[in-house]
């Protein structure tokens, strides 16, 4: 059963609440269960409180039962909280509602910088396919009855409509087969691997993706430091958290390297080449000081922030070029209409 990530950050929130305010766990699941607004987190919430109140077994193996809906990293972080007494529970719990709360803001920073030239472009593309493969072919018969010769642009924007016409079904299938071949292609490791080190690669989307998955990373790998985690079981789930197969060789081989070779957080995750030299460097100050959890939440914001400004300056450049791109397009396909009918209209004086 999944719940939906907004009302597992509101569920955090509310049994950190709950828990700081001196109520047992069990006394905060009946509460809950019978109390939350949506209906699948009550179902959900019943079958814990079961399982926790006849004392049959922890939070969080209860909670873990539900994979889809507290994944590993959530339930380990819980773990942790169960071994110190119900504040430190609490104080995970606030944890995780805020690490979900910023990865829920990231992926909507994220739709809502994509959305407004996606829909640009499907429009273009639907209002250019209109207009090339059912508007102008009539208004080219039209013209072709009047007879005389044609203007260059009218017959070069003919013979696209025609081309247009004929192949249509690949134009409109083209997304849909580009989706099943990246699809296919992801099952196999080394193709899998091959396309997501070259989605690193490519201008404005690589070092967005880069900066947000690293954030992350730090934002996750803060919480379970917090939660008393080793960094190598740290470093493990996040890997798990990120799908970009470079990312999880990186992370593994960050691993070794501490675990095998002895070197420090920064110095293993600045050889992964994955993680930003300044990244690196604020990550080596807090294992000096002691503050690893501080540096990890500074890196993650100000990744986070740098990402918004790629995005926010793509868009602004984006835009503008594909309004332009409309307009000439659009304009050249009016222009040589209106040019053709002056030319047969001036040749029937």
């Amino acid at each position: 059963m999944k719940i939906s990530r907004r009302h597992q950050i509101q569920l955090f929130v509310q049994l950190h609440l709950l828990l700081s305010s001196g109520i047992l766990i069990a006394d905060a699941l009946a509460r809950l269960k019978e109390r939350y607004p949506d209906s699948r987190t009550r179902r959900v919430l019943r079958e814990v409180h079961s399982r926790v109140a006849e004392s049959r077994t922890t939070l969080s193996r209860a909670l873990g039962s539900f994979p889809r809906s507290f994944p590993a990293s959530v339930v380990a972080s819980i773990e942790s909280g169960e071994e110190g007494g119900a504040l430190l529970l609490a104080e995970r719990f606030a944890d995780l509602a805020d690490r979900l709360a910023y990865e829920d803001a990231t992926r909507r920073q994220l739709r809502r910088a994509c959305a407004y030239p996606l829909l640009v472009v499907l429009m273009a593309g639907g209002l250019t396919l209109f207009l090339l493969g059912a508007v102008f072919p009539r208004l080219a018969d039209l013209l072709a009855s009047f007879g005389g010769q044609l203007p260059p642009l009218t017959v070069g924007v003919i013979r696209v409509s025609n081309f247009v016409r004929r192949a249509w079904p690949a134009f409109a299938g083209a997304p849909v087969a580009a989706a099943a071949l990246v699809a296919v292609l992801r099952r196999f490791p080394r193709a899998a691997l091959g396309t997501d080190r070259l989605l690193l690669r490519v201008p404005v989307i690589g070092p967005v993706y880069q900066d947000l998955a690293v954030a992350l990373i730090c934002k996750t790998f803060r919480s379970l430091y917090r939660a008393n985690r080793s960094a190598p079981q740290i470093i493990d789930q996040c890997s798990r958290l990120v799908a970009n197969r470079a990312f999880q060789i990186g992370l593994a081989e960050s691993k070794r390297r501490i675990v095998s070779e002895g070197a420090t957080l920064a110095e293993a995750f600045g050889r992964s080449r994955l993680f930003p030299p300044l990244a690196c460097l604020a990550i080596d100050v807090g294992e000096r000081t002691g503050q690893i959890a501080a540096a990890m939440d500074r890196v993650a914001e100000h990744l986070r922030a740098d990402a918004r400004e790629r995005l926010s300056a793509a868009v602004a450049l984006v835009n503008p070029a594909l309004v332009l791109a409309v307009v000439a397009g659009v304009g050249t396909i009016l222009a040589s209409f209106f040019q053709a009918v002056y030319q047969v209209a001036y040749a029937a004086r």
